[in-house]
């Protein structure tokens, strides 16, 4: 027989393991360093011609807006979008037809068009695009209480060239 001897059987030690690093962290990392490096980089180029002068006329139009009215020049009938039933309405000369805003003036608006139309142009307010619109609103909201409306048989929520209250 023989003889075993008494030594105890030791296992195989184990791999030491590395922890397991995310190869995807590491390019998240990279990644957001990149673009925080590029939004705090200055271009390096200018801005083509064409699109400065364009981007800094609509910058100055903006500042130089205009809010008008546009007035019966005759007593005739008109296109009224606030009328119901009806398609038209009638208005004395001096009359208001619509409240609006442009920043172009009145020829880039509507070029030569009003006198077709029967209608006068007349700025009420110049300034910045923003108050402008403001003006507008005023005006088409209380057109409800104008005299010129409350004369009417049936008084109008808003000027009869204006389709909505903007």
């Amino acid at each position: 027989m023989v003889k075993r001897s008494a030594i105890p059987i030791q296992p195989a030690p184990e791999p030491k393991r590395r922890p397991r690093k995310l190869p995807w962290l590491g390019g998240l990392l990279l990644l957001s360093s990149l673009l925080l490096w590029f939004s705090i980089q200055e271009p390096s180029e200018e801005l083509d011609p064409q699109r400065a002068a364009k981007l800094q006329k609509e910058l100055e139009e903006l500042e130089n807006a205009e809010q008008y009215v546009l007035l019966a020049s005759q007593n005739t009938w008109y296109p009224c979008f606030p009328c119901t039933g009806k398609k038209r309405i009638f208005l004395l000369r001096g009359q208001v037809w619509k409240y609006g805003v442009t920043r172009k003036g009145e020829a880039g608006r509507y070029g030569k068009s009003l006198a077709q139309q029967n209608l006068i142009y007349v700025r009420q307010y110049q300034g910045p695009w923003q108050k402008c619109l403001k003006q507008e609103k005023i005006k088409i909201y209380n057109y409800a209480v104008h005299p010129e409306n409350l004369a009417r048989e049936q008084p109008l929520i808003r000027p009869p060239g204006n389709k909505q209250d903007n």
